[in-house]
Parts: structure tokens; sequence; C-alpha cells
């Protein structure tokens, strides 16, 4: 897959197996990088790239269930879990979390935007 480093302009191909994988740039070792799915169709986003609110609520109501929790566990430490389109999201003191603050967060920082835009994308191609 195509790359393109956003901090030193480096331009590579290397293998991306998985949605949550971290790849970093062979020349300074970073992973604020863009990936260009351009055969997938897909343009992950860049910097202010945003879901809607009812979009993240739809990917969160159908979208791949692994996919979520792992997004959930390791980058924010919070249990998700769904049965049919009703789901739960869950801190450490199994309270209710506010979807807003997630999603909030969730635009403000490029990794985090790649990675639901990705679940989003995947959700979407079984729709």
């Amino acid at each position: 897959m195509k790359f393109y480093c956003k901090k030193c302009q480096n331009k590579f191909d290397e293998d991306y197996n998985s949605l949550f994988e971290h790849v970093k740039c062979p020349s300074c070792k970073k992973t604020d990088l863009v990936l260009n799915f351009i055969v997938q169709g897909v343009h992950p986003p860049e910097d202010g790239f945003g879901l809607t609110f009812v979009q993240f609520e739809d990917v969160l109501e159908g979208g791949n269930k692994k996919y979520l929790k792992d997004f959930f566990e390791e980058e924010f430490n919070l249990r998700f879990s769904r049965k049919d389109e009703e789901f739960t999201l869950l801190d450490e003191q199994d309270r209710e979390v506010d979807l807003t603050e997630i999603l909030e967060k969730t635009q403000k920082d490029g990794k985090l935007q790649r990675i639901i835009y990705n679940i989003y994308y995947v959700y979407q191609q079984g729709h």
C-alpha cells in the first residue's frame, strides 16, 4: 500500500494487514502518515475530517464488532458491547460513556480519525 509521511514527506510502499496496525515511516520513524487506498477506493481522512454524530452512531450500531471492541479498548480503555443494534460503551467503573465526548476526542486526533473512518468504510461496504 502507498503511504505518505506528513513529517518528512517521504513516499513509500508498505504492507498493511490490519486497521489497527501502526506503520512507521522508514525514513524518520514517525507514525503521522497518510494512507492512500487507491486500489480499494478509500482515501483516509486528513486532519479536520470527521464523521457526523449520526454516522458515528451508525458504525456503533452496525459496524464490525471486533474492530469496535479493539478500537475502544486500545484507544480509550473502554468496553464496547452490542446486541442487535443496541450498543453500550462502559468505562472501568461500568458507567456509560458520553458518545459526544468520545466523538470529539476522535475528531481531534488524526490517528483515531483514520481508524474510525476505516471502520465506517468497512461498515458502508456491507450496506
